[in-house]
């Protein structure tokens, strides 16, 4: 066991000396993470990002006519590249969906909504919106389009019809806009709320974190970065192994009364730490210079890293095991490490991805890790939220690691 740690500590203390791989495992991820929350999520200023098929559920009990009436709004030509309404009975699996990020916002319309608009007694009813709290701009432009349906309600306004689209084809629109967009009621909702004296309120929350009004962009950010400079740092760490071959160190290694096992187990384990602390360090930093949350308990976040590294580690000392050499296994790690990154939605939000993607995503380690990775920084969330994603991530590693390490005496002991 002494061996084993010597050997791990070695490649460990090595790896944090040298100045070009702190740069390329700490400072770098963080960088860009910063860079790319400005440029997408907003940092104090407006975005031009131009959003079209927004996920919407509509969970109408209304038997009336007004709340179909609402319905066909959210569903009118006028909206269809801008959203995508999605009729529910069911506010509870509404709700659910929202969490898991597969929805951004549900709409509720309660039973009585006709029967309360239509009745004389100033009667008062709520229609109710329920937003994901990791979303930004979407909910905005839900709100106000739903603030206008009340609006023109209670007001009895009726002017003419400006369609969202025809608006946002004209140009980018700032999110800070986004709130003051034209109304989209149609002729008869506008013309029905003139003929009632009852008032209908808009209620808001948020599902999930009741902060996360507050949404800061590094929460997704900072995760995904970190993940795709942990994929880059293990494969370059896993691939140490074939570089001493290449060098003559490993056969003295081997030569030396250390067993091959022993030497394996120490390279693996230096590996496995430095992703550990490369990883620990990135959020730990996240979370004092910019605030980021990290779910409801530590020992949820410690068992993410613990499951990604593993998993992460295990893929590099697969990938070592059936290389050629360090040249190949260098260009098949930083192609794997890319097209994961691509497929597991560390550039884009691989919740949008299209349903015959969604299977080739859910392959990526990258996947499962942000998705457990943003369960608690986005979400709040804590065990019963990332079981899953640990678990698959060590049934990943598992099956990686048994694969190299059948492999890899084969490959160095001849």
């Amino acid at each position: 066991m002494h061996k084993i740690w010597s050997v791990a500590y070695k490649d460990t203390l090595i790896r944090f000396r040298d100045r070009n791989g702190i740069l390329l495992m700490l400072a770098a991820p963080l960088v860009l993470a910063v860079i790319i929350g400005a440029a997408f999520g907003g940092f104090g200023g407006d975005d031009p990002t131009l959003i079209t098929d927004i996920p919407l559920i509509i969970v109408n009990q209304d038997a009336g006519d007004l709340g179909e009436g609402i319905v066909d709004v959210f569903a009118s030509d006028e909206l269809s590249d801008l959203l995508e309404p999605l009729v529910m009975d069911d506010l509870v699996e509404a709700k659910r969906q929202v969490e898991q990020g597969e929805s951004r916002a549900v709409v509720f319309i309660p039973a009585d909504f006709s029967d309360t608009v239509r009745s004389q007694q100033n009667a008062a009813t709520a229609i109710e919106l329920f937003t994901d709290p990791a979303a930004t701009i979407s909910p905005i432009v839900i709100r106000s389009i739903l603030t206008e349906v009340v609006n023109g309600y209670n007001a009895g306004i009726v002017g003419g019809r400006v369609g969202v689209m025809q608006l946002l084809q004209q140009g980018d629109v700032p999110a800070s806009e986004m709130a003051r967009l034209p109304s989209v009621l149609s002729e008869t909702l506008s013309a029905q709320a003139g003929q009632n004296a009852s008032q209908i309120e808009l209620e808001t929350a948020v599902i999930g974190d009741p902060n996360a009004d507050d949404w800061n962009p590094l929460a997704y950010f900072a995760p995904s970065m970190a993940i795709l400079f942990l994929m880059f740092t293990l494969f370059d760490a896993s691939r140490s192994i074939l570089r001493e071959e290449e060098d003559g160190t490993l056969q003295r290694m081997i030569s030396s009364p250390t067993a091959f096992s022993q030497i394996l187990a120490g390279k693996n384990g230096g590996v496995f730490v430095t992703g550990v602390l490369q990883l620990g360090i990135l959020i730990g930093a996240s979370a004092l210079f910019f605030g980021v949350k990290w779910g409801s308990s530590p020992f949820n976040v410690i068992l993410m890293i613990v499951a990604v590294v593993a998993a992460a580690s295990s893929l590099g000392a697969f990938i070592t095991a059936f290389a050629r050499d360090a040249t190949q296994a260098a260009i098949i790690g930083s192609a794997i490490a890319l097209i994961f990154a691509i497929l597991g939605g560390n550039f884009f939000v691989a919740q949008a991805y299209p349903d015959w993607l969604q299977p080739l995503s859910r392959l990526t380690i990258n996947r499962w890790a942000l998705d457990g990775f943003t369960d608690l920084s986005l979400r709040g969330g804590g065990f019963r939220d990332i079981w899953l994603d640990v678990a698959v991530l060590l049934a990943m590693s598992a099956v990686l690691f048994a694969l190299a390490a059948w492999r890899l005496p084969r490959r160095f002991v001849r």
